[in-house]
């Protein structure tokens, strides 16, 4: 996990921005859900005009009942009662609708914005690359569900905030220009008449108050942004200790985790601090600044209603016009720490695509000698040609690496296990970093890694992962169970159980090996996916697989002397005096073609069910 400004790059404008996160979200808008999003976004503008014709109508509403009241017209009251219960259900119905129709759009967006960045994150192991190397797309599962999330549904909020504010504008800009008349203003001796005074009070007043609004938050956006990176921290290390608290209640390490996530707490606490002191300083502006605009406007006018100039209804409808104006004019005011949420998130989805977008470019680069090529090829043949292996950082590890691998060999490859490790990586096409080439025959390639992934759901589910073979019935999973000695979890096919939580690791190793005798591969990289188990059950375990897959080549990263026997081949990763690791081949390897018996005790099968039954394997 990154900390959460080490490598954060200068931020971009906000034009930039902008324009950067509508070309990637964009093709929404044009794509095969178009004409869902476009009826849903009209739909929404024909509501606001609706919203804001209710608007003038209480406003004109407001004019008629004050002068009803002034006449003492019960008659003309009860009408306006009648009134106001037909415009507020009026503003109910279509408040209602535009609100399921405004949720509808923004998960429909981010519903299309999520699989796009999920699609390009996950596919051809740019995941695995993304989070090997640094720049700003630490967090990504933080990043898709969260600040999408907070993006798309802030974007389609202000949009219709903002084009609800341009139709109130136009409209009681309108108004209250014919409400205000003529102010005769004298200066200096000289005298004109300054028709719709009003109007320009109320922009003057906004001017005013946004550019203050401005200044005095113009640090949300950065508190916005800070305070999502370290949540996203926080989130992300408290993910890793729940799917390591076996191993960290076995070590007895929970101070020292806890520790470690409170440590992670003292940033968001601080950027909480950060962000509530901005909002506090701007709540307290907006607060004055509402509370005087409805007075304001009622100060200005009453000379006119005391000199008889407009009725009393004129007055308050004049004052309502007016707060309306300036409601629209203060979009940005009320709506900039949305604005800065908005950005700061827009900015942590935009990192992340473009990260993915930079790997995969550089993943494309073929002819780049600073990348190991992997390419497919016809002949029954592994060839390696001089292949240098390197970390991400471009440190070399291994290099000469030199040899082909024919169909239907079994390869054992011992010595430095990392850089053994890395060359199986670099074989499955997930481990770029390098040089040289690698061709690979057409033939279905399995590598089984130290810790086989264990999807959430069932066993049966485990098992078939990550597509169902043509043999999946309940025999053949039985059947394949019991080769690996795992008869005992044959009854539990269907359960729903944390896998990696329950089983010990090397019986989730020999999960991996039944995918690998249920999907039948012809070519298998195993990489040390056998040290959870001793030198008996890891050679009879080979053997198993030699028989059932007779024609499979497999090419093992091991440490077990006893591998020996089964092996037609060794190869030897050696680190020489300078520090690189060079590939030797051992000429005096002796093979051995009986295997022991894959059987396990009675007193080993029921304890390895009365430990199952106890982790609750079986519960629900």
């Amino acid at each position: 996990m990154q900390p959460p400004d080490s490598n954060r790059k200068p931020r971009v404008t906000s034009i930039g921005l902008t324009s950067d996160f509508l070309h990637l979200a964009r093709p929404y808008w044009g794509g095969p859900e178009r004409w869902t999003a476009w009826f849903l976004l009209i739909a929404i503008i024909v509501l606001a005009v609706a919203q804001v014709l209710l608007a003038i109508r209480l406003n004109l509403w407001n004019a008629d009942l004050f002068d009803a009241l002034e006449r003492r017209s019960m008659e003309g009251f009860m009408r306006q009662v009648v009134v106001f219960v037909v415009i507020v259900l009026g503003t109910m119905a279509v408040n209602a609708v535009h609100l399921h129709l405004k949720r509808k759009l923004q998960l429909g967006w981010r519903e299309w914005l999520t699989a796009r960045l999920v699609n390009e994150w996950m596919q051809d192991g740019r995941q695995f690359r993304l989070a090997m190397i640094p720049g700003n797309h630490s967090n990504p599962d933080g990043r898709i569900a969260e600040d999408i999330r907070i993006a798309t549904e802030a974007a389609v909020d202000l949009f219709h905030s903002l084009i609800y504010c341009i139709l109130l504008l136009v409209s009681f800009i309108g108004i209250l220009w014919g409400l205000s008349g003529s102010l005769p203003v004298h200066v200096d001796g000289f005298e004109f008449d300054l028709p719709g005074h009003m109007v320009w009070l109320a922009f003057l007043y906004s001017g005013v108050g946004s550019a203050l609004a401005l200044f005095i938050g113009r640090t949300l956006v950065s508190a916005a942004d800070l305070r999502q990176t370290v949540e996203a921290d926080l989130r992300y290390a408290l993910g890793r200790s729940r799917e390591n608290a076996e191993a960290i209640a076995i070590a007895r390490g929970e101070a020292d985790e806890r520790g470690f996530l409170l440590r992670l707490f003292s940033p968001v606490a601080e950027s909480w601090h950060n962000q509530t002191s901005g909002l506090r300083r701007l709540i307290l502006f907006s607060s004055a600044y509402s509370t005087v605009a409805t007075v304001f406007p009622i100060l200005v006018s009453t000379p006119r209603y005391l000199l008889g100039e407009i009725s009393l209804g004129g007055l308050m409808q004049t004052a309502q016009a007016f707060q309306q104006a300036t409601s629209a004019l203060s979009w940005p005011i009320d709506n900039f720490p949305r604005l800065a949420e908005l950005r700061a998130s827009a900015e942590r989805v935009l990192e992340l695509h473009n990260a993915v977008t930079e790997t995969e470019a550089r993943a494309a680069a073929e002819q780049s000698a600073q990348r190991i090529i992997v390419a497919t090829s016809e002949k029954p043949v592994l060839f390696f040609h001089d292949v240098t292996l390197a970390e991400p950082d471009q440190r070399i590890l291994a290099t000469g690496l030199s040899l082909s691998i024919q169909k239907g060999e079994r390869v054992l490859l011992t010595g430095d296990q990392h850089a053994a490790a890395i060359l199986c990586k670099a074989v499955a096409g997930v481990w770029p970093w390098g040089s040289g080439r690698i061709e690979v025959p057409v033939e279905p390639l399995a590598l089984l890694p130290q810790r086989p992934y264990m999807p959430p759901g069932t066993l049966r589910h485990a098992l078939l992962y990550p597509e169902t073979p043509t043999q999946a019935d309940d025999a053949t999973l039985a059947e394949t169970l019991r080769h690996v000695g795992l008869e005992f979890l044959v009854p539990q096919l269907d359960a729903e159980a944390e896998l990696s939580q329950i089983l010990s690791p090397g019986d989730l190793q020999r999960i991996g090996f039944a995918r690998l005798l249920l999907h039948r591969p012809s070519w298998i990289l195993i990489d040390q996916a056998t040290d959870g188990m001793d030198e008996q059950s890891e050679l009879a375990l080979m053997h198993i697989l030699g028989d059932m897959l007779p024609e499979a080549t497999i090419l093992a990263v091991g440490h077990h002397s006893g591998q020996n026997g089964f092996f037609t081949r060794h190869l030897q990763l050696q680190r020489s005096e300078a520090g690189m690791v060079l590939l030797q081949e051992d000429q005096h390897h002796e093979t051995r073609t009986t295997p022991p018996k894959q059987r396990l005790g009675l007193a080993s099968r029921i304890g390895r069910l009365i430990d199952l039954v106890r982790a609750g394997f079986g519960e629900g």
